[in-house]
């Protein structure tokens, strides 16, 4: 991607995903690599095809039509709680926007669906998605020791809100 070119910006769009069972293995070993570079989290492209997805609001990738550069990926964990299982934006794309437009769409879509809080996992030492996350409502309620490969995480947890806040 060349990211000096906003027209091509302009081309990513998030949009809903089909199943990762659906998915070819090129496509996979991608969001494997997406996953691996932005959280330091290695997965077997096996497990991430069964990964118990919300078909209805977990399953968004930013996408120019040809390739995906980021990805959002929620369950469902009771009737009114949602919980981020991956949410990586591409390394070059990140500080441009794209995070907060994918959590402003699958959040929206939750909401319709009756979805009131969430609740992630995220790199202790990843500011810019605690910063993302509190500017939405979300707070730490535990601490994950060595969780991602030997970096400590917090479980974050909060409303599901469409639009940051202004703190």
């Amino acid at each position: 991607m060349n990211d000096d070119s906003g027209d091509a910006l302009e081309h990513l769009k998030w949009v809903k995903s089909p199943a990762l069972n659906q998915w070819n293995n090129r496509r996979l070993l991608e969001a494997r690599q997406l996953i691996y570079e932005t959280t330091g989290e290695l997965y077997e492209t096996k497990r991430l095809q069964m990964l118990p997805l919300d078909e209805r609001f977990g399953m968004w990738v930013l996408s120019d039509g040809r390739k995906d550069y980021g990805i959002l990926w929620a369950m469902k964990l009771n009737q009114q709680t949602a919980r981020v299982l991956a949410f990586s934006v591409s390394i070059d794309l990140q500080g441009k926007g794209f995070g907060g437009q994918g959590w402003s769409t699958f959040a929206q879509t939750a909401k319709n669906l009756g979805i009131k809080r969430v609740q992630l996992e995220v790199r202790q030492d990843n500011d810019p998605a605690i910063q993302l996350y509190h500017r939405r409502g979300l707070r730490p309620r535990g601490y994950i020791t060595g969780f991602y490969r030997g970096h400590d995480g917090w479980l974050m947890m909060g409303p599901l809100r469409v639009q940051p806040s202004s703190q």
